[in-house]
């Protein structure tokens, strides 16, 4: 019979950045497009710039990149680009905590804990976290005579009070009788977080890398403003549960869009 049991996981976080490498054009050319009612001329530096015009009218266009000021009076300012990024800042994600301590657990007594995220520097385009487990929250041998028994003892990850909540539904649990591991995702500063989390105490299950499941995203937005998520951590397990200290390992990595 189970009287206690100790639980922690570890927190890693990875920042991916993407790059398309192409290989150097010898020379950069513009481009004229005419017929007997308009020109097109596509020219300048920009990702996109260029004339259009008529016997009538005469419009210029361009795409900037990080706010250039191109024009300035006494009564005004001309900028290109993304007026509220900031450029001198890197894309980055932080964790309130590397490690969660769940400490000694007893059965049908809920624990949960909580991690804070923040995303810095948004790119134009955006941004996603996806998020997965190396496995189970899995017991730490030796801890029975049988070294390699204890090995295979896991807390199972939860499918909530319905069984049917997993790596890309969240459902309801609040049930003290229903057991497992889960996670939920609330916003702080934006929102960002999944929208299956849209209803209080609603939990999903990490996607198993043990069990071949694919990473999820937990959270993903566009916007100029630092976001923030708090994600919680739950813990519920049953009085048959092996006595022992049980851990795993949960990955979050950071991917801006291009």
């Amino acid at each position: 019979m189970l009287k206690t049991l100790r639980v922690s996981l570890a927190l890693i976080f990875i920042l991916y950045t993407s790059y398309q490498i192409r290989n150097a054009a010898p020379l950069a050319q513009a481009q004229t497009m005419s017929n007997d009612n308009y020109i097109i001329k596509m020219q300048g530096f920009n990702a996109i710039s260029g004339v259009t015009s008529g016997k009538d009218y005469e419009l210029r266009s361009t795409v900037g990149d990080l706010s250039p000021i191109v024009g300035e009076g006494v009564n005004f300012k001309v900028k290109t680009g993304f007026e509220n990024l900031a450029s001198n800042l890197p894309f980055s994600i932080l964790l309130s905590s590397n490690l969660v301590n769940f400490g000694i657990i007893s059965p049908t007594n809920p624990i949960i804990r909580t991690v804070d995220l923040t995303m810095n520097s948004l790119t134009a385009y955006g941004y996603s976290v996806i998020v997965f487990e190396n496995e189970p929250l899995t017991i730490i041998p030796p801890i029975e005579s049988n070294p390699a028994a204890a090995s295979k003892t896991f807390i199972p990850d939860t499918t909530c009070d319905n069984g049917q909540c997993g790596v890309e539904n969240a459902t309801q649990w609040t049930n003290a009788l229903t057991y497992g591991f889960g996670y939920r995702c609330d916003n702080l500063a934006g929102a960002d977080c999944d929208s299956s989390f849209i209803k209080t105490n609603s939990y999903k299950h990490f996607p198993d890398l043990a069990s071949n499941d694919n990473p999820v995203s937990i959270m993903a937005g566009i916007g100029s403003n630092n976001k923030v998520a708090r994600i919680s951590y739950k813990i519920n397990i049953s009085g048959n549960q092996t006595q022992g200290a049980y851990s795993n390992i949960v990955t979050y990595i950071a991917i801006p869009n291009f």
